[in-house]
């Protein structure tokens, strides 16, 4: 699930993949050939590397997107959903504040959590007051006291 913002960032950053970032490795390549760096060397095997990062990245963002539903954060007052700000409290009492957001970019904060998460999948649809057991490795479970749910817009207007 992705929400229109996170669509729109995607998109920008896959046409800056595609047209500067290629633009950038084709001219560090010519310029690689007019100082005479031999195909193999290190300066050419590392731009080759870089590119075919690139490459990979393209195609990560091309499938997110191909497999993405795009979906308004509409918040409902209280239930956890896309752009819901919740506040958990574990079994020892401690509390966490998690952003419920449509994907992760390479920026994305540690409180920042998708619906493809355990903690985002176990959280989606809780409302203040509920329990929610996340599923953790090797059958393990972590059990969650969702304490309050505020929407991205209220986290804003506190910020302002």
């Amino acid at each position: 699930m992705l929400r229109p913002t996170d669509f729109a960032e995607i998109m920008e950053e896959l046409a800056s993949l595609r047209s500067t970032n290629r633009a950038e490795v084709a001219e560090r390549l010519r310029d690689a050939r007019t100082y005479g760096t031999a195909i193999g060397d290190d300066d050419h095997l590392a731009i080759l590397e870089d590119a075919a990062v690139d490459r990979g990245k393209i195609a990560q963002l091309e499938r997110l997107l191909d497999a993405a539903t795009v979906v308004d954060a509409a918040f409902v007052d209280g239930v956890v959903g896309l752009g819901s700000f919740v506040r958990v409290r574990d079994q020892a009492g401690r509390q966490s504040e998690y952003e419920i957001v449509g994907w992760r970019s390479g920026e994305a904060l540690q409180t920042q959590v998708t619906p493809a998460s355990p903690i985002g999948a176990a959280l989606l649809g809780a409302r203040s007051g509920d329990v929610v057991s996340v599923a953790l490795p090797r059958g393990r479970e972590r059990t969650l006291e969702v304490v309050s749910v505020r929407a991205a817009q209220d986290e804003r207007s506190l910020a302002a």
